[in-house]
């Protein structure tokens, strides 16, 4: 008598190694920045206030005023870095100060304005979190950004 064959489960496909950028359907996009502390503070040393409005609002001026004030400055910096990778468009211009950190209690919060805010729309962004960290020589940040569907005119929603 010959021994039955065990039923066998068939392996799992193997996942994909490409996966989409999509949480419960919706596009995500992730921006991610870290920036020395021994760079702003050596372009404050150089630049001074030129350096600050050039690239700082007036109430991120003076939310980083303090002790921690070049922590707080990088910090930032990281952070409109990250607003420029989760735009994923690197030859678009990018003003420094239509990229604004505020706050909302002891979160961060992103304020976009002007061309950056409209091309933002453009692109479908719906919320975002933005995460800031420091350490004593560099500080970070990370940015999720949530999108609908992008609307183009010849090809519908993507």
């Amino acid at each position: 008598m010959m021994p039955r064959a065990r039923a066998v489960n068939p392996p799992k496909p193997a996942p994909p190694s490409v996966f989409p950028s999509e949480i419960d359907g919706r596009r995500v996009r992730v921006g991610c920045d870290i920036v020395a502390m021994e760079d702003v503070e050596g372009s404050l040393a150089a630049f001074g206030d030129r350096y600050l409005r050039k690239i700082f609002t007036p109430s991120e001026i003076d939310d980083c005023r303090g002790r921690n004030r070049v922590h707080s400055l990088a910090a930032r910096f990281a952070a409109k870095e990250a607003v420029i990778k989760a735009f994923a468009e690197p030859e678009m211009p990018f003003p420094w100060r239509e990229m604004e950190v505020t706050r909302d209690g002891p979160l961060p919060r992103l304020r976009l304005s002007g061309a950056l805010a409209e091309r933002a729309r453009g692109q479908g962004w719906l919320s975002s979190s933005l995460s800031l960290s420091h350490a004593d020589c560099h500080a970070m940040a990370v940015l999720l950004v949530v999108c609908g569907p992008v609307v183009s005119s010849a090809n519908g929603p993507r």
